[in-house]
């Protein structure tokens, strides 16, 4: 039996007045009929974790030496990713590669094998899950398709280039592994020029990523479960400066059209 894992994580402010957040993570299983998902009382979501960012006394233990904006956010990617090392243990691979022995509720036993599946996460996370830079020169965490052939998105050169441009996890391996040796044995900078001449040129950024390291020798390839985030790109994103649009367009025409719109919803 396959288990369908499906994450999804999202930074949310706590407070009006001030920069108090938390960083939760949950896990749905995707073998569950997506009528259940949508039902709160059914209690589907599972918080499996709540990650850590740096804290401001970060600064104070680097005595604010060599901490440019560059230096933060390579901390802060390391540090998401170290977390992510922690549940992707040695128990998880186990699993991953053997499958868990369960006895079911009806006599039979059976091995369930963990999958993940779908990551779901606003842009600004997803470059950090998938190591790309953030608009960068390659825009995409799936593909290597450059940031001015965007207005060509949707045509049949563009689903073309999506297939044939994307992203090579060993390539992208060997030169972070590269870049390692540069910034930790040889003490050059997270932004010197030896390594944005390796990097930039594909967007990468100097991260090992801990879903390749762990799970890329069983076969997974992150950059295929990055997914469109709903609550962003659609419902608060596209679909909601859509709907607004559409809104205009009916006030120009005729005002009292606006409540009869509402009387139908309303109905």
């Amino acid at each position: 039996v396959i288990i369908s894992l499906m994450f999804w994580s999202d930074v949310m402010q706590l407070t009006l007045f001030g920069n108090t957040k938390l960083w939760p993570t949950y896990m749905y299983f995707g073998n569950e009929s997506k009528y259940r998902h949508c039902k709160p009382s059914c209690n589907l979501s599972n918080h499996i974790t709540y990650f850590k960012t740096l804290p401001n006394a970060f600064k104070d233990f680097t005595d604010s030496k060599g901490m440019n904006p560059e230096c933060a956010t390579h901390c802060h990617r390391e540090l998401f990713h170290e977390q992510w090392k922690i549940m992707l243990d040695d128990k998880f691979l186990k699993a991953y590669k053997h499958s868990i022995v369960i006895h079911c509720y009806d006599g039979i036993t059976q091995r369930f094998y963990p999958r993940i599946f779908t990551y779901s996460a606003d842009y600004p996370e997803k470059v950090i899950i998938a190591t790309v830079r953030n608009l960068g020169g390659y825009l995409c965490p799936h593909c290597l398709i450059p940031k001015d052939h965007i207005q060509n998105m949707g045509m049949p050169q563009d689903r073309q280039q999506r297939e044939t441009l994307v992203h090579n996890d060993e390539r992208r391996l060997l030169q972070v592994s590269t870049v390692h040796s540069l910034i930790y044995e040889q003490n050059l900078g997270v932004g010197s020029a030896a390594v944005e001449r390796i990097l930039k040129s594909q967007s990468w950024v100097p991260t090992l990523n801990s879903f390749s390291d762990h799970l890329g020798p069983l076969g997974f390839n992150i950059f295929h479960t990055l997914v469109v985030d709903l609550l962003h790109k659609f419902e608060l994103g596209i679909w909601k400066m859509l709907f607004i649009h559409l809104l205009r367009i009916v006030m120009v025409h005729d005002k009292g059209l606006i409540h009869e719109l509402d009387q139908r919803y309303a109905i």
